[in-house]
């Protein structure tokens, strides 16, 4: 299983929670963290090294992030997408539901939920892949 973690370099603080948190749980799965919109969109342009088994996760740190990368939506197509949103409004919600996530929760200290769906999500890939 591959996580390609987006938390832009302006999330830095939020940013170290997560990563902290995902390579605590999820050690030995590799991982790679993208710290601009632009680093993002040229992963996903070139494609190189993705599969099924990836599950990308977006650290979206405020909402004129989240309309940045509603740009990108076209090329996450058919990815298995987290989003982490920096709040509860329905317009961000709106916009988020474009991206069709898996699974989405809000920037948080402890990121619980996100580690249970990640686990449920990889015991998944585990199955599917014997």
């Amino acid at each position: 299983m591959n996580l390609i973690l987006f938390i832009h370099q302006a999330a830095f603080k939020k940013g170290v929670i997560l990563e902290n948190i995902i390579d605590g749980y999820f050690d030995g799965t590799k991982r790679q963290t993208l710290r601009t919109v632009n680093a993002l969109k040229e992963k996903l342009k070139k494609g190189a090294g993705f599969t099924k088994n990836e599950i990308f996760i977006l650290l979206v740190d405020s909402r004129s992030r989240l309309n940045e990368l509603t740009s990108l939506i076209d090329l996450l197509e058919g990815k298995r997408i987290i989003l982490i949103l920096p709040d509860e409004s329905k317009t961000t919600l709106s916009i988020a539901s474009k991206f069709f996530p898996r699974f989405f929760t809000f920037v948080s200290e402890t990121y619980n939920d996100l580690c249970d769906v990640l686990h449920k999500m990889t015991k998944q890939a585990n199955i599917n892949t014997n």
